[in-house]
């Protein structure tokens, strides 16, 4: 019988070869991109607190630091440890690293950098970018997204547990100084130091979470208080609903993109669940980054407000954002009066003279202006014997056996052009591109990279995280778009 023979197959032998660095990855790769790209940044302000040109330990490039986050959001990782581990055998991390390994370390302390130097980071690649004529400005569009913080759901306590943590944390601060005092001279003063750092980094983030919890207690009435709670690990966390319809610790990620080329040219870390009051921000992040203000601004219902559309006004920026209906508005004051649906004050028609008229075909007249919720509104009143002999009576009326009365908002002139202009079919062609600029960043970020949860602890750093995402983002754009090899 015969027998096969085989490779022999010998793990424990050492081999030498030659690695030829520029044939790891092609003229086309990525990472070549994002190192030209770096190239044209002044990177000067993370140089700053390097002092080592007479001597001492030689420090990594900012270049290479910055260029190999970049490259690690585009691949999906935002972990400097996954990152150091891949630089031994991912291409375009070898190639960047000239097959070097830096530590988890360095790459952690450079992420987390200043945030005004992350924000001028950003400002100088806008300028890049409308250099190379991919910013527009002519029309953005404003959308918000939830992501994950980093805090688990069951760190969130109320008022009592966590009061009780204040106080533990507090009496360890006591027990580490005390301790500190009677082993001066025995034990190592750099782990005295560092446990004595990490109680009072504890005891500041509990006294942290109940000064939140006691701010957000004072928002809701004495019967929901008790039901408050607040993360003991990352205090400005509040859950939000996710688009699998479950509540998870996040923050609300709001993010301006050019409508022209796709490119975000805003963003910013809210703990805010509601959109509504982003708007001025985000407008106010793009003219800071981009050094102009944009022509026109898409949103979504959830940015439609008076206050917004004054705010735009102001600023001679058109906005564009379905009016939320009047049922949505009205249907919890018409039940709180005890009417019908059908007679809510959205039923009842201006004439031609300034007066309202009601479903049943009667005239109701002005009888005065007063202010609710900063708003003038002029109220109209029925006369007492038509609605005295009117068979909807009841419908109508509710509650109230007085004449019918409806206010209406006095509208200002910006008011009335935003609402002339959303009813013009141009104004509704232009909206239905909102959709698909806005959540193009949204999907590519979250979906194809996988960023649905931050990395880092709280929203200064989240939004730290957010700002590197963006860069990444844009830099991947600008490689889609505009870079070739040849260029450099």
């Amino acid at each position: 019988m015969l027998v096969p023979n085989y490779i022999e197959i010998n793990r424990d032998q050492l081999k030498w070869g030659d690695i030829d660095l520029q044939k790891l990855i092609p003229d086309t790769h990525p990472a070549r991109a994002i190192w030209a790209m770096s190239a044209r940044f002044n990177l000067s302000i993370f140089a700053e607190q390097i002092r080592n040109d007479e001597g001492g330990r030689r420090s990594w490039d900012p270049r290479l630091l910055f260029s190999v986050w970049v490259y690690g959001y585009t691949l999906g990782v935002a972990s400097a440890r996954a990152l150091e581990r891949m630089m031994a055998y991912e291409p375009g991390l070898r190639w960047l690293c000239g097959d070097q390994v830096v530590n988890h370390h360095t790459l952690s302390d450079f992420r987390i950098s200043e945030k005004a130097k992350l924000e001028e980071l950003m400002s100088q690649l806008m300028a890049l970018l409308d250099e190379d004529q991919l910013i527009d400005l002519r029309t953005i569009t404003q959308d918000g997204t939830k992501i994950r913080a980093k805090a688990s759901k069951y760190s969130f306590h109320r008022l009592r547990t966590i009061r009780d943590r204040v106080k533990v944390a507090r009496r360890v601060v006591r027990q580490l100084s005390e301790k500190a005092e009677e082993e001066a001279e025995r034990a190592d003063e750099r782990v005295q130091a560092a446990e004595r750092r990490a109680a009072e980094e504890g005891l500041k983030r509990m006294e942290s979470s109940l000064r939140k919890l006691q701010a957000e207690q004072a928002k809701v009435s004495p019967s929901k208080q008790e039901e408050v709670r607040v993360s003991t690990s990352e205090p400005q966390a509040r859950k939000m609903k996710q688009p699998d319809g479950g509540w998870a610790p996040s923050y609300n990620v709001q993010i301006s993109t050019d409508a022209k080329h796709r490119m975000i040219v805003g963003i910013r870390v809210t703990d805010s669940a509601a959109d509504v009051q982003e708007l001025k921000a985000g407008v106010a992040v793009v003219r800071k980054w981009c050094g102009r203000k944009p022509k026109r601004v898409l949103a979504d219902g959830g940015y439609a407000s008076r206050a917004n559309v004054e705010a735009m006004d102001k600023q001679r920026i058109e906005f564009i954002a379905p009016w939320k209906d009047s049922d949505s508005r009205e249907a919890g004051a018409s039940a709180l009066a005890g009417r019908a649906a059908e007679f809510r004050s959205s039923a009842f028609q201006m004439s031609s003279d300034d007066r309202l008229v009601c479903p049943a075909g009667k005239l109701l007249r002005v009888i005065g202006e007063h202010k609710h919720h900063g708003q003038n509104r002029v109220i109209y009143e029925a006369d007492a014997g038509d609605c005295a002999g009117c068979a909807m009576r009841d419908g109508c009326c509710g509650s109230r056996r007085s004449p019918r009365r409806v206010d209406r908002v006095k509208e200002t002139p910006a008011m009335l052009a935003y609402l002339a202009r959303m009813q013009k079919a141009e104004t509704q062609a232009r909206y239905k591109q909102r959709s698909e600029v806005a959540e193009f960043p949204n999907l590519w970020i979250k979906s194809y990279w996988g960023l649905r949860r931050f990395t880092l602890w709280g929203k200064e750093r989240a939004a730290k995280e957010a700002i590197w995402a963006a860069l990444a983002y844009n830099i991947q754009q600008w490689t889609r778009l505009k870079w070739s090899p040849t260029a450099g």
